[in-house]
């Protein structure tokens, strides 16, 4: 894409975390989802004016991304991306995250709270798994030994995306060539780190900066009733989008650009 240049954090424990950056005001640091990686955000930045700052990572064991000798966890994946704006002399950005990018995003809330200006949860929640969550997320490290990655993919997409929308079959294909480049190794420490990470409740009502959640009416994995838990607690705006599934970056990018936007402070 214009604008970007693609670069590599090389970590202390031997983990390469590969991200893109694009100079601008305002600047945005934009989490992806399980499985995905930055390019799950490519429709959102294309929809957001050129002028806009981004920083866009592969988190551990996504993308171009590598482990490191760490066990991932969500507080790791903050660090990471702390780090990263450290780099690019980034004091304040606001931070969005979908899912995953959610956790880490709370994650990133309580390890530095003063990193971000603003914040956009989409399709995510505060919440630790429940034991039927870690059971299916167990079932899911048994197929990806057994068949691999593709087979977890597959039998994950009916969930992820909303089946009776045109974008259907393209954004299907999408979804799998980022899981590819996850692989198996990096779905399945991922997986670990998502079971193990904790509830984020408590600390909702330490936000103080602007807060957008987003949500798509559609969305089985983390539905609306979680985003309203966490608008409620931080005090942020509420944006849920009508015939849209969990992974809302893919199918309204648009409307999710627009509610960044409408979360930072006017150009000028």
């Amino acid at each position: 894409m214009d604008g970007f240049e693609s670069r590599i954090q090389h970590t202390l424990d031997g983990a390469e975390i590969a991200y893109r950056v694009r100079p601008g005001r305002d600047p945005w640091l934009l989490l992806h989802g399980l499985g995905c990686d930055g390019s799950m955000w490519d429709g959102v930045v294309e929809a957001l004016p050129e002028d806009v700052g981004l920083v866009v990572p592969d988190l551990r064991g996504h993308g171009g991304s590598t482990l490191g000798w760490r066990a991932p966890s969500v507080d790791l994946w903050a660090d990471d991306v702390a780090r990263l704006l450290k780099r690019e002399q980034i004091a304040r950005a606001g931070v969005a995250g979908l899912s995953m990018g959610g956790y880490t995003a709370l994650a990133l809330a309580v390890a530095a709270p003063g990193i971000a200006r603003a914040y956009a949860f989409v399709d995510t929640s505060a919440e630790t798994d429940d034991p039927e969550t870690r059971l299916r997320r167990a079932l899911a490290l048994g197929t990806i030994r057994r068949e691999g990655w593709r087979a977890y993919a597959e039998a994950a997409i009916p969930a992820l995306l909303a089946p009776h929308r045109p974008d259907h079959d393209a954004n299907r294909e999408r979804l799998l060539a980022m899981h590819a480049r996850a692989g198996d190794s990096g779905l399945t420490a991922t997986l670990f780190a998502l079971a193990d990470r904790p509830s984020r409740r408590g600390m909702l009502s330490t936000i103080r900066v602007p807060t957008v959640v987003i949500v798509g009416d559609h969305d089985g994995i983390t539905p609306p009733a979680r985003a309203e838990e966490i608008a409620s607690a931080t005090g942020g705006r509420l944006v849920v989008l009508p015939g849209v599934g969990h992974l809302s970056a893919l199918e309204a990018p648009a409307e999710i650009a627009a509610a960044l936007e409408g979360t930072s402070p006017e150009p000028g």
